[in-house]
């Protein structure tokens, strides 16, 4: 029995159609999911704190800041990172010399990951305040965490260095 070339193509045809319509069917390749954002600011505050500095400097808490330190603090918190930067901002034009208000609106650019204006906040608090003790390390560390960030092997092999300099060890005693 000769088929008709006709049916021929009709049925290639519809084994094709009935192909595609088994490749639409196929669920779609999920998308990866990007990698956990690393959680640069706790890092940075939780290693300061564990360092075994012996000598700390300060800068004295002036009252005239203490309700816009509270305000960051708490917008922090909630990650509303443009609110602690504007109260952090007003903090700073009554107190432009604390590098303790500087490194904390560093931190606050970082988990927001604008790593410019950490890197600058960062300097100028390196700028500002004390060579040593904990503050010193936050700085560093915040300026290596931007240098990881952006892949600049040269800063972070600097920062890591300067941080790493920063503790000051207990004097030997007889």
């Amino acid at each position: 029995m000769k088929q008709n070339p006709i049916d021929l193509v009709w049925r290639a045809a519809a084994a094709l159609m009935l192909a595609m319509l088994a490749g639409c069917q196929a669920k779609p390749l999920a998308k990866p999911e990007p990698p956990p954002q690393r959680d640069w600011v706790s890092e940075i505050r939780a290693s300061a704190a564990s360092l075994p500095s012996y000598v700390e400097v300060l800068p004295l808490n002036d009252p005239s800041v203490a309700d816009l330190r509270k305000l960051a603090r708490l917008a922090e918190g909630a990650r509303r990172f443009a609110e602690a930067e504007k109260h952090l901002a007003m903090a700073l034009a009554l107190m432009p010399d604390d590098p303790d208000l500087w490194q904390w609106r560093a931190e606050v650019a970082l988990a927001d990951r604008r790593w410019e204006d950490a890197q600058t906040h960062a300097r100028q608090s390196e700028t500002l305040g004390p060579k040593l003790g904990g503050i010193c390390v936050r700085n560093w560390m915040t300026l290596l965490a931007v240098a990881q960030e952006t892949e600049d092997l040269t800063a972070q092999a600097e920062a890591r260095a300067k941080a790493d300099a920063c503790p000051v060890r207990a004097p030997v005693r007889f």
